[in-house]
């Protein structure tokens, strides 16, 4: 039988660290909240309207939200962000505004 070799993940990048170390305001459609990363693995944003699971690899910070219907969602972050930073993020529902808190 094949052996099946798990995949590490590979360190989260400066900016995925930031973010969770830090946590950030997040502006989607209009909406403005802020987003809590834990060390434990869990997250809640926009005061607990939403909370869920993450896990970074490298420069991805990928989320699971169940309640929604997101599973492993990935997202890229851009390289080289710090505290107090902003920078726009794609995603399904259009543009997002990220800053570093």
């Amino acid at each position: 039988p094949a052996i099946a070799i798990a995949q590490e993940a590979t360190a989260p990048s400066d900016t995925v660290k930031a973010v969770v170390e830090k946590g950030v305001t997040m502006e989607v459609a209009g909406n403005v909240g802020d987003i809590e990363y834990k060390t434990d693995g869990s997250f809640s944003g926009f005061d607990g309207m939403f909370a869920g699971t993450y896990k970074t690899n490298g420069n991805k910070l990928c989320i699971t939200v169940e309640a929604f219907g997101i599973v492993d969602q990935c997202q890229e972050y851009p390289d080289g962000k710090k505290s107090g930073d902003s920078f726009e993020l794609t995603s399904d529902m259009g543009a997002m505004k990220v800053t570093i808190r």
